[in-house]
């Protein structure tokens, strides 16, 4: 007997729990816990602070990129609109297991500013995909610098097939483009023929394509930065040079869709990398989870905000069922 939609997400879910708790026992019994403990009691609340508050300049220039992806297809949505459903969103992130909570949540806060719900999902998924872009340009840069501290000249190859792979993905989005949104696949074809179009319209416009790719890099730059104010709140001997090479792949490679949250993959990757380039991998650790609590801390405001907004019931109600796939 198939499962239901519900069923299916449960069983999804529980998989990503054991994942996730299975990554921090593996953790745990390579590193020494009680020197990871004590960097997280002594950090500088300062510090943490500082680095928490960051987050809402992420925030500042992530709701601009929507905003701006939005305008360009014709949806006139408010900044504070942008910036308040970027907030809340991240609550659903943290509240719902699904890995795309806060998507949905926003897709469900804009629709009614847009003239479809696919056209909702659209500017949502665009955005996605604009940030990632702005994410693997970051990590181009830092690329001579990992290569310098590593000596590893076959971490060029591997990002070379990567850029090749995506550079394949761009043309045939542009094939997809000049497709009829009419024919075999119907609403599914309709949205991925949009969606292609749309992405097409933006890199045909060199002036919005850099001021989409610029906000995209700022973000994670201030991303690289609230890693280096948490390093040295944790009294890591992390430059800031050591971020830029570590922590956007280690992000980028926390978006698999295999825990919760990232929680565990995070954790793993920036072990893993910090101790590449010769850091201390317990305390890549300590650093990874500091970021994570940050972001917990960012989303319950966001959930406060969801909150006072007014949001009803059915509201809730809406986005569970979606999260369920009912």
């Amino acid at each position: 007997m198939p499962l239901s939609p519900a069923q299916r997400k449960g069983v999804f879910t529980a998989l990503k729990i054991a994942v996730t708790l299975a990554l921090f026992w593996l953790i745990a019994s390579k590193l020494d816990l009680s020197d990871i403990t004590a960097r997280l009691r002594s950090a500088d609340p300062v510090g943490l602070c500082a680095a928490t508050a960051l987050i809402f300049v992420q925030l500042v220039l992530n709701s601009e990129r929507w905003r701006r992806l939005l305008q360009m297809d014709h949806v006139t949505l408010p900044y504070r609109l942008s910036f308040r459903f970027y907030l809340e969103a991240m609550f659903f992130n943290q509240a719902l297991p699904g890995a795309v909570g806060g998507d949905v949540m926003r897709v469900y806060r804009v629709k009614r500013f847009c003239a479809s719900v696919g056209q909702a999902v659209t500017s949502v998924l665009l955005d996605r995909i604009t940030g990632l872009i702005g994410l693997c340009v970051l990590i181009a840069i830092g690329l001579p610098m990992l290569i310098q501290r590593t000596g590893d000249q076959s971490i060029l190859t591997g990002f070379l097939l990567i850029g090749l792979a995506g550079l394949i993905g761009i043309g045939a989005v542009i094939l997809i483009a000049r497709q009829s949104e009419q024919g075999w696949g119907g609403r599914i074809r309709e949205f991925i023929v949009r969606l292609s179009r749309l992405f097409v319209r933006l890199i045909s416009h060199p002036r919005d394509a850099v001021r989409i790719l610029s906000l995209a890099l700022g973000t994670h730059l201030t991303i690289v930065l609230t890693a280096y104010i948490s390093a040295q709140a944790l009294g890591l001997p992390f430059s800031y040079g050591d971020c830029l090479i570590i922590v956007p792949t280690s992000i980028l490679i926390a978006t698999l869709p295999i825990s919760l949250g990232g929680w565990g993959v995070r954790e793993g990757a920036m072990a893993a990398g910090f101790a590449l380039i010769g850091g201390d991998a317990g305390g890549a650790v300590a650093l990874s989870i500091v970021m994570g609590l940050e972001i917990l801390t960012v989303g319950l405001i966001g959930g406060i905000v969801w909150f006072l907004s007014g949001a009803t019931r059915v509201e809730a109600d809406a986005l569970t069922l979606v999260e369920k796939g009912e």
